[in-house]
């Protein structure tokens, strides 16, 4: 019964999902020329994979609003080798969204800085004794705190329907439960007295029983995303915790159960746990303006990426020059696709550096082919900029 219970609820799934869940919103797709209006590089990382991941802040999205100035004008990127520089240019004829200009002026016309006249340049070269640019972390507390006011974590631009998840999970557990309880799988000095226990009161004990396996499941697999992402401390201990509650579970039903007995009940427990987590993710849901804004992001990435290049794109898309990959830059570095994007303009943009003529946000080493692979995340510019925050 425990076993129908749970197949239930995979049934139940799939009728809330199509009623509450399928996203009517989706457009055709196809790719996307330029940014949604609005929205900064660092904003668009921020709502970046709405659906699958957890949105938020992460140090890409300070690179990406760094960079974003840049390909404004507001900011000159200078790269010497090693060495990265940031120069202010004014805000001239420049409008800046209210993330960057937060940025913009912590980096170079903070008032915190007293009687200190405001800095033309932040050297950012690394160095075992690197100081702390106060610019650059206030830039970046700055942006935090402006984008997780903004965009509050992506809450307006999906619907999580947390109701119909708890339904599915309570569910879940009565059939968990009833399987824990089931005298088929229970030794047979516990399953005569389970037996005699009314139906509810059984699916509520071993509810309970299968609340421990969540928990243990949750701790081990928290602990393996967590060290995945090199967090190691919290990752190890989580782990830590799971295996000692991991040991106590085990010793608790192997006391409960046979030897197939606990296999089944510990495979169904598994089962129960990936169902409602994949269907809490399947009942999230985008508003229109989330469905717009993931399908810029998709659109953009397909594009930046060279993918699915149609004759109509070339026939009617923009021209494929320089100031068109310093425009849409600071976005391919915030999607992931900087290197991708610059690979698509490399003879165009030997050519400028051969000629000598540089953009205004983007000079020294940059001038050339490599300036994607320098800005990306994760690359030159970024780890100056995380070091000197």
């Amino acid at each position: 019964m425990g076993e129908v219970v749970l197949i239930g609820a995979v049934a139940y799934y799939l009728v809330a999902w199509l009623l509450v869940g399928r996203d009517r919103h989706k457009a055709a797709g196809g790719t996307k020329h330029e940014p949604p209006a609005g929205y900064s590089p660092a904003a668009l990382r921020y709502l970046w994979s709405i659906e699958d991941c957890p949105v938020g802040y992460d140090d890409g999205t300070f690179t990406a609003a760094v960079v974003g100035l840049a390909g404004k004008g507001a900011v000159t990127i200078e790269q010497n080798d090693s060495t990265f520089l940031l120069h202010d240019r004014g805000l001239d004829a420049v409008e800046l969204l209210p993330d960057e200009e937060i940025v913009y002026k912590a980096l170079f016309h903070n008032p915190g800085r007293g009687s200190d006249a405001p800095r033309s340049s932040l050297n950012l070269r690394p160095s075992e004794h690197m100081t702390f640019l106060r610019e650059v972390r206030a830039a970046e507390a700055g942006l935090r705190r402006q984008l997780a006011g903004q965009l509050k974590r992506g809450e307006g631009y999906r619907t999580h329907n947390r109701w119909w998840v708890w339904i599915g999970v309570l569910i879940s557990l009565f059939g968990a439960g009833l399987l824990n309880t089931d005298p088929v799988v229970l030794e047979s000095r516990i399953a005569s007295n389970v037996a005699e226990m009314a139906l509810l009161g059984r699916g509520i004990l071993g509810g309970m029983v299968a609340l421990f396996w969540a928990l243990v499941i949750f701790l081990l697999y928290g602990s393996f995303i967590l060290l995945r992402r090199r967090d190691m401390e919290p990752g190890l201990g989580l782990g830590a915790i799971g295996v000692v509650l991991g040991v106590i579970l085990v010793q608790l039903t192997l006391e409960l159960y046979s030897g197939a007995g606990f296999l089944r009940v510990a495979a169904w427990m598994l089962f129960g746990y990936i169902l409602n987590l994949r269907g809490a993710n399947l009942l999230k849901r985008y508003s229109r303006e989330g469905r717009m804004v993931q399908d810029y992001i998709e659109g953009l990435q397909t594009y930046m990426s060279g993918e699915g290049k149609r004759a109509s794109d070339q026939a009617y898309g923009p021209v494929m020059n320089v100031e068109h990959h310093d425009q849409l830059l600071p976005y391919a570095v915030a999607l992931g696709r900087a290197g991708d994007w610059s690979r698509q303009f490399e003879a165009a943009l030997e050519e400028r550096k051969e000629m000598g003529t540089p953009s205004t946000g983007f000079r020294g080493d940059l001038a050339g082919s490599g300036i994607g692979s320098a800005l990306a995340v994760n690359g030159k510019f970024h780890e100056a900029l995380v070091a000197s925050c």
